[in-house]
């Protein structure tokens, strides 16, 4: 199970980059902190989920700012724990139920996602502690992942040190070593209880999405997949094969004559294909190859993906020389990437519109996965509205 941690810094005009980091990385999950959305902003957050998984969404209740998120795939089971309120930190408490996969038992994990904002911390350890301490209690594996604010790689930092002397004496397991901000601090955190974490990759992001960089990490859970495999007719080609494929013909002398009229020529072609099928299926036989359907994101196009490479590729050459000039080329590039992603999306769904203003119910549908609530399953329109319309 593959799972991502991001402090967004406002999803609202980076939400397709978000739905791309999620289908681009094969991520059961993804968390999110800072969203900077209102109670209602669905918009937003339908335009980070991709087909086939919903999201849970916390905003700040006061003030502007903060926000915590979580898109998931909607094989998961996700129920979420209402009516939690602390005054030194935002949170998001899911209930995750994986699915029963390969004949074994059901698994189920808190998943919880927090933004500490900077500031005073002596209500932060107690408000955190008596949080935990209740989890503790009620499930045997938690995952807690976000943005604490807390510099634990200051071995000075008061409440660093306070912070990981509460994680030792609670059992939880820090999982993250490596700066997490642009700023070389380890700010964002995934803690574990009961559950094993492995392969955290910590990836830096352009600046103009944010200063924060993305954490990718697994979890030691049974193997669950979107859909069943499909297997696909498929051989194994290598460079021998050519030498293979050549030494195994049988004698063609007999097929070199010129034939004398058409019949002839198509009894020289049947059988030299015939001959070479026969060899080609010796050296290379065909075997079902299993594999899986991807599902592409539809308003996709040639552009789109031409800039996409060259954006991986600019930050591929700042990553590996930490050149300042392909730093600022990878964030004009990025940001050209995010306008031509929006331009594609818009035509995209002028186009359904445009193409089905005849179909009320197909209208409404496309209008309610823009601007509805799909935190749960999506709703159908009423059929009493579907005749209204029509």
């Amino acid at each position: 199970m593959k799972l991502g941690l991001l402090n967004i810094r406002s999803l609202a005009p980076k939400a397709l980059i978000i739905n791309e980091i999620i289908t681009d990385n094969n991520l059961n999950a993804l968390c999110l902190t800072e969203t900077w959305l209102k109670q209602n902003d669905y918009i937003s957050l339908n335009e980070a989920t991709p087909p086939g998984f919903l999201y849970k969404h916390e905003a700040r209740q006061t003030g502007r700012g903060g926000g915590v998120a979580s898109i998931f795939s909607d094989i998961l089971n996700v129920n979420q724990r209402n009516g939690l309120m602390f005054s030194s930190f935002e949170v998001l408490a899911l209930n995750v139920v994986l699915p029963n996969t390969m004949q074994k038992p059901m698994l189920s994990l808190a998943l919880i996602t927090i933004y500490r904002p900077p500031g005073p911390y002596v209500n932060f350890l107690k408000e955190f502690s008596d949080f935990i301490s209740d989890l503790l209690v009620k499930t045997d594996k938690i995952l807690i992942v976000g943005d604490f604010n807390i510099h634990i790689d200051d071995a000075n930092d008061t409440l660093g040190l306070a912070f990981t002397d509460l994680l030792v004496s609670l059992g939880i397991k820090q999982n993250v070593i490596g700066p997490t901000h642009r700023l070389k601090h380890t700010l964002d955190l995934i803690l574990s209880y009961g559950i094993e974490v492995t392969d955290v990759d910590i990836i830096p992001q352009s600046d103009d999405i944010t200063d924060h960089y993305l954490l990718l990490y697994k979890l030691c859970l049974p193997e669950i997949s979107r859909s069943a495999p499909i297997y696909r007719p498929s051989r194994t080609i290598v460079p021998s094969t050519k030498d293979e494929f050549i030494n195994n013909l049988p004698d063609l002398s007999l097929l070199r004559n010129a034939p004398a009229n058409a019949n002839d020529l198509d009894v020289v072609t049947s059988s030299m294909d015939a001959i070479f099928t026969s060899t080609l299926n010796t050296v290379a036989p065909i075997k079902l190859k299993k594999t899986r359907e991807n599902k592409t994101t539809p308003w996709y196009n040639s552009h789109t993906r031409a800039l996409k490479t060259a954006t991986r590729a600019l930050e591929r050459k700042w990553k590996k020389t930490n050149l300042e000039v392909f730093r600022i080329a990878y964030k004009d590039s990025m940001s050209s990437y995010r306008r031509a992603l929006k331009s594609a999306r818009a035509e995209h769904l002028r186009k359904l519109i445009e193409n089905n203003q005849n179909n009320p119910r197909f209208l409404f549908n496309t209008i309610a996965k823009l601007t509805n609530n799909r935190s749960s399953l999506e709703q159908n329109v009423p059929p009493q509205l579907v005749v209204m319309t029509s």
